[in-house]
């Protein structure tokens, strides 16, 4: 019997913005090739199986500070982000940072905005489980399958990137996918992992 595992995933503002409202089944992400056994087996390490859980790494607030720490490794001194939040008695948030935070070791705590990145497993807001994970070409997203990627409706169409509306959800989820990825990412047409999922 397979015991469920958890997995972070990154999500940028408008896809969590999309997850949170319901609109967002579906992410796809691209593959560095052509798929082969190997090729699925990694995806499943990444991603999981149906029955998997992945958590949301988004961008968030912490309370702490910056202070500077002489890194062994690499025989110098960096800035580290202290996270004081738990320590504090306080949550996590996704708003409300404080303008004047800075990287400044004499500042008193305060509310920094943190990259998803960094997100620990507690700070997590969504909750995701995985029902079905394949792999396919980018350009065989069906129109039932771009809106499932949380596109932008707006009155009768989709919204698309630099303005103006189509009927069509595939060219809006194009969109989408060439600002995550860059110009011509849509015309390699790369191998993609399609992740389905549910909110818990």
């Amino acid at each position: 019997m397979h015991k469920p595992t958890e997995r972070g995933i990154m999500f940028s503002g408008p896809m969590v913005a999309a997850l949170l409202a319901g609109a967002k089944t579906q992410t796809r992400r691209a593959l560095p090739g052509p798929p082969d056994e190997a090729g699925l087996a990694a995806v499943r390490r990444r991603f999981g199986i149906p029955g998997d859980r992945l958590w949301v790494r988004e961008r968030y607030v912490a309370f702490g500070r910056w202070q500077v720490r002489f890194n062994e490794r690499k025989g110098r001194d960096e800035w580290a982000f202290a996270d004081l939040t738990r320590a504090r008695g306080f949550s996590w948030r996704f708003d409300g940072a404080d303008p004047a935070a800075a990287r400044d070791d004499a500042a008193a705590p305060t509310w920094h905005p943190r990259p998803a990145l960094f997100m620990p497993r507690a700070a997590s807001r969504i909750l995701l489980e995985v029902t079905d994970v394949r792999i396919e070409r980018l350009q065989a997203i069906s129109p039932d399958d771009a809106i499932a990627e949380g596109i932008l409706r707006t009155g009768d169409g989709f919204e698309l990137q630099g303005g103006g509306t189509t009927m069509d959800p595939v060219p809006a989820y194009r969109a989408v996918w060439e600002r995550i990825n860059g110009a011509g990412s849509w015309d390699a047409d790369p191998w993609v992992a399609v992740v389905e999922f549910r909110r818990v």
